[in-house]
């Protein structure tokens, strides 16, 4: 009996242990999709505009992947302060930003 226990209670505390390793762990987390869940969708909605620029006409909001790299990189403060997200690598950074251009294009 005693066995059986501690042999369950291992297999739970891998499990644990094994799912905090997985793909919800934001720093392993390669895909734009993924990473706009996570870290922009709460703040830029659907679009990837955000409730400032929703309304705008769409010429008006076009960004290129690079001006999005920036400012995901380093900020952005012109009437409202956007977080830094230096956490990110470079090549999440990309890919967020290409799937940002993405929805946009939407």
């Amino acid at each position: 009996m005693f066995n059986t226990l501690l042999k369950f209670c291992l297999a739970i505390t891998l499990a644990f242990i094994l799912n905090g390793c997985g793909a919800d762990d934001p720093a392993r987390m390669k895909k734009g999709d993924e990473l706009y869940s996570y870290y922009c969708k709460d703040c830029h909605l659907k679009s990837g505009l955000g409730a400032f620029y929703e309304n705008l006409p769409k010429e008006r909001t076009k960004m290129q992947d690079y001006e999005i790299v920036l400012m995901i990189k380093h900020g952005y403060s012109s009437g409202h302060q956007m977080p830094v997200f230096t956490q990110l690598s470079d090549e999440q950074a990309d890919a967020l930003a290409r799937y940002v251009v993405e929805i946009q294009n939407l």
